[in-house]
């Protein structure tokens, strides 16, 4: 049974605390960077942030960056997580540890700037039912912005990762452990300015959600795509520090495993705004429109009609539905130096429903990032995420509504320069109308981390 959210509480305070960080207007270019990233969250709270690789600093040029531009971080972990295989009811706990090793590499000049940030890892738990051998993870993010004039700019942003816990900083695949999977979300874009005030940005962004099980009963026979998404945005420096922006963007979604096609075509307006050079919010509202073809291969049989064998020949049966749905997503970024930084994210449109038989669901999420450094040494990091998603439902498969909690919280204490010691914790939870797809779960662990 569903259990009450209090999610409006949650929101409240969400828009409150960024509220309260309003300052005055600045400055900004009519090539600034949009929102096309706006919904998906950088962060991943399973076992700390996930940070994309940012070139949101200063002008970029020979000598910014050390002379030795890569940094390596090598983590160890233990742990206990209360319900290691995400089951509905009471789970089983286990203790775990976990180590980890992370590179990140920048690269600076007056043309092009480039971070990347890639590294891997395992996870052992000690008492974990049926599933002895540990969990491997890796993952690889870069940016990438190069001047080819100053009128014509190139922006790459790309990240990938292989893991066996879900993502809800992303929203995509299962909101449960169901093996391990491969996903991946690549945007490139290329702007150029027509005008002091106008100018176009041109986009493509390559996606896949790929799980390893494909078997028949598997996860990836229904949840294994592709995507291809086109889009291009139209922009406007109605004042010196706001950007009227109109877009269009059309998506491609092949299912692996399935006979089943979707396209998705979006009509947004919105506007990018500087309230100063260190906070910054972008907006895209509008209409989405949804495809979905859906083909299936009936055999061919023998079948008693009228008290005679009848042979039917195989059949080929198509079956297509549109829907319609309002579509918005905002991004909300507050830094003050080095001390204090804060992200927003928030997403409602249709999205790929992830449950088989079901045609759709309409989705709405919202993401909180925040980092403060308490002391020089003493630092804190907050990532919370939250769903609602509301499946249509149709003959075979009945409508339900589900919401998804992930909470993160982290404390960090630097012992030197190189070498630091960190507590955190993390709470995922469930509601959903359907009682076997609700679970709660825990997980504390304290470790080291050490730079260099």
């Amino acid at each position: 049974m569903r259990r009450p959210l209090p999610s409006n509480c949650i929101l409240n305070c969400i828009l409150g605390t960024c509220c309260m960080l309003l300052s005055a207007a600045a400055p900004r270019s009519a090539l600034g960077g949009g929102v096309g990233s706006a919904g998906q969250a950088t962060g991943s709270p399973s076992t700390g942030a996930r940070e994309t690789p940012s070139l949101e600093s200063g002008d970029i040029g020979v000598g910014l960056f050390s002379s030795i531009p890569f940094h390596v971080t090598v983590t160890v972990r233990g742990g206990y997580d209360d319900n290691t295989t995400t089951s509905s009811g009471s789970g089983q706990g286990s203790g775990f540890v976990n180590s980890a090793i992370n590179l990140t590499y920048d690269f600076g000049s007056p043309r092009t700037r480039f971070s990347l940030q890639t590294g891997g890892g395992l996870t052992y738990y000690l008492d974990r039912p049926g599933q002895k051998d540990p969990d491997y993870n890796a993952y690889l993010g870069l940016s990438l912005k190069h001047l080819f004039s100053p009128r014509l700019i190139l922006n790459v942003s790309a990240y990938a990762a292989y893991q066996a816990e879900p993502d809800f900083s992303v929203g995509t695949g299962f909101n449960r452990r169901s093996g391990n999977y491969f996903y991946t979300s690549d945007k490139f874009t290329l702007s150029y300015l027509w005008t002091p005030r106008f100018s176009t940005a041109t986009s493509y962004t390559f996606g896949a959600l790929l799980y390893d099980n494909t078997g028949s009963s598997g996860v990836g026979s229904f949840e294994n795509r592709i995507e291809n998404t086109f889009g291009n945005e139209f922009r406007f420096l109605f004042w010196p520090a706001t950007t009227l922006v109109a877009e269009y963007r059309i998506e491609f979604t092949a299912y692996q495993s399935s006979n089943a096609d979707a396209v998705s075509q979006f009509i947004l307006a919105g506007f990018d705004h500087s309230f100063s050079p260190e906070f910054n919010a972008s907006f895209r509202g509008g209409f989405q429109i949804r495809s979905l073809d859906f083909t299936q291969m009936i055999p061919a049989s023998i079948q008693i009609v009228n008290g005679f064998l009848t042979f039917v020949p195989a059949q080929t049966i198509h079956t297509s539905t549109d829907s319609t749905s309002p579509y918005f997503e905002a991004t909300l970024n507050y830094a003050v130096g080095k001390k204090t930084s804060l992200s927003w994210t928030n997403r409602y449109g249709i999205e790929e429903p992830d449950i088989p038989g079901q045609p759709k669901r309409v989705t709405f999420r919202t993401g909180l990032e925040a980092k403060y450094n308490w002391t020089p040494r003493i630092s804190s990091r907050l990532a919370m995420f939250y769903g609602h998603d509301d499946y249509s439902g149709n003959a075979t498969s009945p409508a339900f509504v589900e919401d998804s909690i992930d909470v993160a919280l982290s404390l960090r204490y630097a012992i030197t320069r190189y070498l630091g010691v960190e507590v955190g914790y993390n709470h995922t939870e469930i509601l959903s109308d359907v009682s076997l797809r609700e679970y709660s779960r825990n997980r504390f662990y304290a470790g080291a981390d050490f730079s260099f």
